[in-house]
């Protein structure tokens, strides 16, 4: 026993230095600001050149590393004691190529664009993120860069504020963020972590500040840290947003539904959210899936603000413990999210008066029990070592008796920005009706090696028969699974030829106690990125699926890519054809499936935006033989903006195989998140026999709420 603690003591202070911090060799003094500039777009405030911080040396990202731009652009920065300021001017040789749209907000991403991303905590791992097009429109996001993976979420709003011109120079750009609108340490002087960035879209070219190595896996890493000093507003506020909503549906009365969201800001690091008779409706419905002979459950992303709000802190490396859309139609709820020295913290409550116990009825948001249901859930992060964490997190949900308890720890671990090791290990205890079950495991492990041109991985995940996560989305267990992963990247550094990528990956899946072979899988792909935000991925696939103990060998290949070098036609492709399982649990058979996708979005004017999105997928008994469903959902998004808060929007959805038709019909007025209003109009209709179509159901609908910061 005492010698594996020694081995393990020295085995800890050999890798300590090898994860030691680093701190930057220079911190940049932000300039506090004489008085505020008027945010208006337009850069005629002498405060801008006089006192603010002037950034010039952009180099490219994309497609050259640390190149030339083909543009130039200047950035300013100071703050006052109420905001942090930010201006550019960005610089176009050819105006009238600059791609600007008056759109809703968050819908910016095919335009020309500056971004800003703000890591307050300096953590190198997380920051928050505000994007603006030349003509003001907003875009705001929580950027997370974890294990290696990079992720942008923009279900996270707040209050900024934001305005932009064009001029025969290009555009110019200015916004204001409130300090009580982000988080950051609750201290006198702060230094927090910066980087910014430009999106031409015209030909591709992403330029940054400061310049980026593609040998490192990240942006935030790359960032500056700047030092803002003294005596700043520190977010200690409360927010109050009363909600009226009302619904009327086909046979029913109107149902009225106030509701109240308290918001208490207990320090600028720490924050307390209060929910009663929440509106959880959606303004917009899922998008359609093909839900057709499949063998899991389909995800669906969560939409609802309360949830949204601080969800990032409940992310997890693999096994996801925490999927809110599991709490159905919740009463109250409360959450207190935050972060206070090197620990993060997340507490979430919600009292569900329509639980689920499964997956299958997510969607459709119908309970299955009459009783009410509690859940707990808690989350802990600890900064740990250079830019990793180790965390902890605990879920209880409770019905009368009946509970599912899981308890957890994770973490992610890097290395010179060449190493990557995550993990979760994590037990489940399960009580239903008279039935419970012992402490049961699930474990994952991940480990990656990077560099510019070529990378690989090991990973391990295993799922105990028994093990249950209520609150969160574990669609499969019973099993053991190992693989690995490799890729070699070439990066031409052409205008419209970034980066070519190969990739190969295998692995299999065994029964968690008896070994036999579920699932065996070797793939390999062909990514082409001919710009940061076009592609092309063709996928070859060889692989065996073990289903009602018939073992099934399948071949596949599929195409699929996306492109904004149109700038009026953003669009993107997928295409699939192979072998397929038909999942009759009586008479299962393998036969040939093709599955088709494609998604555009026609933009005529400025203001004007008609989305379609097609899915289709064709089975058959086999290859050339007998047909035995297809498949095919349409969706059409048509928005036409009238200013920049008022928007008229119709959502006509077919599903052909349910003989489906769904009609949505919405005016938005959004003056800034949470004061808003809704009225909308939805339609349902289903084909009968006759060959016509019957309306269904209706349901008009209406939302007012309004957001008071005291």
């Amino acid at each position: 026993m005492k010698t594996g603690v020694i081995l393990l003591c020295s085995f800890s202070l050999f890798l300590f230095p090898l994860f030691a911090f680093s701190y930057s060799e220079e911190i940049i003094n932000i300039p506090k600001f004489s008085q505020p500039p008027k945010i208006d777009g337009m850069l005629d405030n002498p405060l801008w050149e006089e006192q603010a911080l002037k950034i010039e040396d952009f180099l490219q990202y994309t497609p050259k590393e640390k190149g030339k731009p083909t543009q130039k652009t200047v950035a300013y920065i100071g703050y006052d004691q109420k905001n942090i300021y930010l201006a550019f001017r960005c610089y176009e040789s050819d105006p009238k190529k600059i791609r600007a749209t008056i759109t809703n907000r968050d819908n910016i991403f095919d335009d020309d664009w500056i971004v800003v991303f703000l890591d307050t905590f300096n953590e190198k791992r997380r920051a928050f993120s505000f994007m603006i097009n030349p003509l003001g429109i907003q875009m705001d996001l929580i950027r997370m860069e974890e294990g290696g993976n990079n992720n942008m979420d923009a279900s996270w709003d707040t209050v900024f504020y934001s305005d932009g011109k064009i001029d025969e120079q290009g555009y110019t750009v200015e916004m204001a963020i409130p300090f009580k609108s982000i988080r950051f340490p609750d201290k006198e002087n702060n230094v927090w972590n910066l980087f910014l960035g430009r999106n031409i879209s015209r030909n591709g070219e992403v330029i940054t500040w400061p310049a980026v190595s593609l040998k490192i896996p990240g942006l935030l890493c790359q960032g500056k840290e700047i030092m803002i000093r003294g005596e700043i507003e520190k977010g200690k506020n409360f927010e109050l947003m009363p909600i009226f909503t009302s619904l009327k549906t086909k046979g029913e009365k109107i149902d009225p539904g106030p509701g109240l969201n308290f918001k208490w800001g207990i320090s600028s690091d720490l924050t307390m959210d209060l929910t009663l008779n929440p509106d959880f409706s959606h303004i917009e419905a899922d998008a359609p899936q093909i839900d057709v002979n499949q063998r899991f459950a389909l995800y669906y992303p969560e939409k609802r603000p309360f949830f949204l709000e601080g969800m990032e802190i409940f992310r997890f490396p693999e096994i996801e413990m925490v999927y809110t859309r599991r709490i159905i139609d919740p009463l109250g709820g409360a959450k207190l999210t935050g972060k206070v020295g090197r620990f993060t913290y997340g507490l979430l409550s919600a009292y569900d008066v329509n639980p689920t116990e499964s997956l299958w009825e997510v969607h459709n948001g119908a309970g299955t029990r009459d009783d009410n249901a509690l859940f707990n859930i808690f989350r802990v992060k600890a900064d740990v070592l250079k830019e990793s964490y180790i965390g902890f997190c605990l879920a209880d949900k409770e019905i009368d008796g009946t509970y599912n308890r899981v308890v957890g720890m994770d973490g992610q671990l890097k290395y010179k920005n060449r190493l990557f090791f995550s993990f979760q290990a994590i037990a489940s205890k399960t009580r239903f009706e008279e039935e419970e079950t012992g402490i049961v495991p699930a474990l994952y492990a991940d480990l990656m090696y990077f560099s510019k041109h070529v990378g690989a991985g090991l990973w391990w995940e295993s799922l105990h028969p028994d093990f249950e996560a209520s609150s969160g989305f574990v669609n499969r267990v019973d099993y053991r699974s190992f693989g690995s992963y490799t890729f070699f990247n070439i990066y031409p550094e052409k205008q419209y030829l970034n980066q070519v990528r190969f990739s190969f990956n295998a692995g299999r899946r065994l029964t968690y106690f008896e070994d036999t072979i579920t699932d065996e899988w070797i793939r390999a792909d062909v990514h082409i990125r001919f710009t940061e935000f076009s592609n092309l991925n063709v996928s070859f696939g060889n692989s065996m699926e073990r289903y009602e103990g018939i073992d099934f060998n399948k071949n596949y290949i599929s195409i699929n890519g996306e492109t904004n070098l149109i700038g009026w036609l953003p669009l993107g492709i997928y295409f699939s054809t192979g072998h397929s399982i038909y999942y009759d649990p009586d008479d299962p058979y393998r036969g040939w499936s093709n599955a088709y996708g494609l998604y555009f979005n026609l933009k005529p004017s400025k203001r004007l935006q008609m989305a379609v999105n097609f899915s289709k997928q064709t089975f058959w008994k086999k290859r050339g033989g007998e047909q035995v469903f297809d498949f095919n959902v349409v969706r059409q998004r048509t928005t036409y903006q009238i200013s920049k808060t008022l928007s008229l929007r119709t959502i006509v959805d077919y599903n052909h195989f349910y003989k489906e038709i769904y009609g949505s019909f919405l005016v938005s007025w959004i003056l800034k998140p949470g004061t808003l209003f809704f009225l909308g109009v939805d339609n349902n209709l289903l084909r009968g026999e006759s060959g016509k179509y019957a309306q269904t159901g209706y349901s008009v609908f209406l939302k007012f709420s309004y957001w008071w910061r005291i």
